[in-house]
């Protein structure tokens, strides 16, 4: 059914609530019942304020009152100015109100919906936190990093983003046992270098550590860690299919150097 337009903005809450979205701001209802002083607006009509209805002269004013006072907030205003500036701008009134008569009216289209961010659960991130630290994390020590980060005490599940940091978290508690942390957008910030872009929750490393397998080599459960910090996002399930793979064989530097050139020959041909 199509809307009428000087029925629909002539109700008390639908004006308001436009005025309120030209303006930018909320308004209050003693500001409100200024605004119909000045737009002439104020008489009883015997029913309640949220159930009044305005002429289409005084609906007009009301939406110019609030498109003056976005541009001057403070500025001294009359019945006399307010109507000088409806007049001089009329024109413009018309335009929006057929453009909006047209976006009401037509058929709205359907809004593509838009994913849900992913979600991980804690206890599966708190696992990758205590491989990284090689121990378990206490129960006070998680529930400070959870509020840390705003997290509520008894959530279970949170989104990529933030387990992605908590898991950062524990890397760089892993490399700075006694320092406190930096700041949210600082920890944000470390996470984006280069040798941590392949990484993810579960081959997630430090700094530290990765400088240890660089001048000591590391175990075959570690390799998936080590690679991703070359840049290849490689699965242990993978790396049985690559060749003679063990979790519990230590590589040497020199092997480890093979791995690599085995994963970019990999990359190359896919």
């Amino acid at each position: 059914m199509p809307v009428v337009l000087e029925d629909w903005i002539g109700q008390s809450i639908n004006l308001k609530t436009q005025c309120e979205k030209i303006r930018g701001a909320t308004i209050s209802e003693r500001t409100w019942r200024n605004w119909e002083r000045l737009a002439g607006a104020c008489y009883p009509q015997g029913k309640k304020v949220s159930d009044r209805t305005y002429t289409q002269e005084q609906s007009q004013l009301l939406l110019c009152l609030a498109w003056y006072r976005k541009g001057a907030p403070r500025e001294k205003i009359t019945y006399r100015s307010l109507r000088n500036y409806w007049q001089s701008n009329e024109y413009k009134v018309e335009e929006v109100f057929d453009a909006f008569c047209e976006t009401i009216n037509s058929p709205q289209e359907k809004q593509p919906d838009t994913p849900a961010p992913k979600l991980i659960a804690l206890s599966s991130v708190k696992r990758s936190c205590d491989e990284i630290m090689n121990r378990c994390i206490s129960r006070n020590c998680w529930a400070s990093w959870k509020q840390f980060l705003g997290i509520p005490k008894y959530e279970r599940y949170v989104e990529e983003g933030k387990a992605a940091i908590l898991v950062y978290m524990a890397c760089w508690r892993h490399d700075h046992p006694t320092q406190r942390f930096p700041s949210i957008n600082r920890l944000m910030l470390l996470m984006r270098a280069s040798s941590r872009r392949a990484m993810s929750i579960e081959t997630a490393s430090s700094a530290s550590m990765w400088h240890v397998w660089r001048m000591r080599g590391c175990k075959g459960k570690d390799l998936p860690k080590y690679l991703a910090a070359y840049g290849y996002k490689v699965s242990s399930r993978t790396l049985y299919k690559w060749g003679e793979f063990s979790k519990r064989k230590h590589y040497s530097v020199s092997e480890l150097s093979n791995w690599i050139k085995l994963a970019s020959t990999h990359r190359r041909c896919a």
